[in-house]
């Protein structure tokens, strides 16, 4: 009874193959994994590619270099077959350099994971992996009216009427993400699938048809931004500008002549969306500079308040000690044993220096005017 109920628990688990040739590693990758998942392990490529379509695992983790057919062959080629085309693959490699991942992403890799793992990360990269299978899926089954939807936009609009559609409502964009929507968009007019990457002071944002950037697609951003202006690896071309990138991923190679108009026209839209990310972000600038002058005014006025209520204090304070000053002098007399005469003196004396201080206090008074002045001009800030 035990055994059955493991064995349905086991059946409710996503399904993932691992494909090593070394059984250590293999058994690393198991042992990462189990708990989360089901998992069956392949000793080589060709093993793989005979277990997949009756295993039909949700997602293969794949060694690079392995006798036989090694780790790109084994993904080409699942890649090839109709029936796992959308089986996610990750490599795992010691080596990690761009070439490597270049390729990994050519032939549909969609993650890279450097040896020796760490199992964490191997368990949160492998269900983003299995989370994006369902969006990539259903790409795929519109990708055929959205072809014919691009040609007939191709049709009615004209290559050039393209871009200058783009051009036209790039700059009503307030925010990276509709800005990358409408360039990717754009290049899907002309049958292209584009990936857009906007880089800015406060974080890298990355854009594909299906709105989620994988790991892999990130990580070649990061390689290939500062390369040259227009950068092409077989079918793919990334144009680059300081805080912006474009990539297409299916250049039409087999016509030279629409390629080069193509590599044109995307020229256009990478320069539109870094003009407009770039208005973006200076727009943000101004917006937090604002925001910065309001709080500095706030805490002005704060600080003049404060003052002012201290001066008003030390105004009452200061005529209380007069006051009580001057009391204190008259009834002082009787113990001094001052004349009459004298008496007068000293108290003309000190009801002048009295007067006196009173006077200064009256013409300190324009200190209110000159807060309340100040405190009115920056409430028109704040």
């Amino acid at each position: 009874m035990n055994s059955t109920f493991d064995l349905d628990v086991a059946s409710d688990k996503k399904k993932i193959l691992i494909t090593d040739d070394d059984p250590i590693v293999a058994s690393m990758l198991e042992a990462a994994l189990a708990d989360d998942f089901e998992v069956k392990i392949a000793g080589s490529g060709e093993a793989c590619l005979q277990l997949v379509p009756d295993y039909k695992p949700d997602l293969v983790l794949l060694d690079i270099e392995m006798p036989g057919m090694d780790g790109y062959a084994t993904c080409q080629a699942l890649q090839e077959q109709s029936a796992v085309h959308f089986v996610p693959v990750i490599f795992v490699s010691s080596h990690d350099s761009l070439e490597e991942r270049l390729r990994a992403y050519e032939v549909g890799g969609v993650d890279f994971i450097i040896k020796p793992f760490e199992p964490e990360e191997l368990l949160q990269k492998a269900q983003i992996a299995i989370g994006l299978k369902a969006e990539r899926e259903q790409l795929a089954q519109e990708k055929e009216s959205m072809q014919q939807m691009a040609m007939s936009f191709l049709t009615n609009l004209g290559e050039s009427g393209v871009v200058l559609k783009f051009l036209r409502n790039c700059f009503t964009c307030t925010d990276y993400a509709a800005l990358a929507r409408m360039a990717i968009e754009a290049m899907a007019e002309y049958g292209l699938e584009a990936l857009v990457q906007i880089r800015t002071p406060h974080g890298n944002y990355t854009y594909t048809p299906s709105g989620h950037a994988s790991e892999l697609e990130t990580s070649v951003f990061a390689k290939t931004h500062s390369l040259d202006r227009i950068f092409q690896f077989k079918s793919r071309m990334i144009i680059n500008y300081p805080h912006t990138s474009l990539l297409v991923n299916n250049m039409p190679l087999d016509n030279p002549d629409l390629c080069g108009r193509i590599r044109d026209n995307a020229a256009f839209i990478a320069e539109g969306v870094e003009a407009s990310a770039t208005a973006i972000m200076l727009r943000e600038d101004v917006v937090r500079h604002v925001e910065q002058q309001k709080q500095v005014a706030q805490q002005t006025m704060a600080a003049i308040e404060n003052l002012r209520e201290q001066y008003r204090k030390q105004q009452s304070d200061t005529r209380y000690i007069l006051h009580s000053l001057t009391e204190n002098m008259e009834k002082l007399y009787v113990y001094l044993g001052l004349t009459e005469g004298q008496e007068k003196a000293v108290a003309d004396t000190v009801r002048a220096s009295v007067e006196e201080a009173l006077q200064l206090f009256e013409r300190g008074l324009d200190f209110e005017g000159q807060f309340a002045s100040v405190l009115a001009a920056l409430k028109k800030v704040a």
